[in-house]
C-alpha cells in the first residue's frame, strides 16, 4: 500500500481512553493501518501525544485508510461500547464530583477574566 497518497477517514472519536486503546488494539490484530490524533472542542487537532490528557472537550480520533473503512467499521461495530464521531464535552465520563469541580473552575476563571476586564476599563476610562 502506498501510504503517501492514501486518504484517511475517521472511524472513532472518543474521550474514553479505554475504548480508544481497545479499538487500536483490534485494528493492529486485523492488520489495518491507522492514525491517531488528539482533538479539542476548540477545533485544534494534533498528533497523538505521548501522554494524552483527559479533560472536558478533549477527544482522541482513530483514522483508517478510506479503502479499508468498511472492514474497520465492522470491527468497530463488534465492540461492546457505543462508538461514533460526535462525542460531547463530557465524553471522558468524570464522576459527578469531578464534573462539578471542572464547572466550578470554569466559573472562577470566567469571573477572574471579567473582573480583570472591568478593572482595565475603569483604569483606562478615568
Amino acid at each position: 500500500m502506498n501510504t503517501d497518497r492514501t486518504e484517511f477517514t475517521p472511524i472513532l472519536r472518543t474521550g474514553q481512553m479505554l475504548s480508544f486503546d481497545w479499538v487500536c488494539g483490534e485494528l493492529d490484530e486485523a492488520g489495518i493501518p491507522y492514525q491517531c490524533r488528539e482533538e479539542s472542542s476548540g477545533g485544534i487537532q494534533v498528533a497523538m501525544p505521548a501522554f494524552p490528557s483527559v479533560m472536558p472537550g478533549t477527544w482522541w480520533t482513530v483514522l483508517v485508510p478510506s479503502s479499508l473503512r468498511q472492514r474497520a467499521q465492522e470491527i468497530l461495530d463488534s465492540m461492546p461500547f457505543d462508538s461514533g464521531l460526535t462525542p460531547d464535552v463530557w465524553d471522558f465520563q468524570p464522576k459527578p464530583a469531578g464534573k462539578r469541580l471542572w464547572q466550578a473552575c470554569a466559573i472562577v476563571l470566567l469571573a477572574l477574566l471579567l473582573a480583570n476586564f472591568v478593572s482595565e476599563i475603569l483604569r483606562h476610562g478615568s
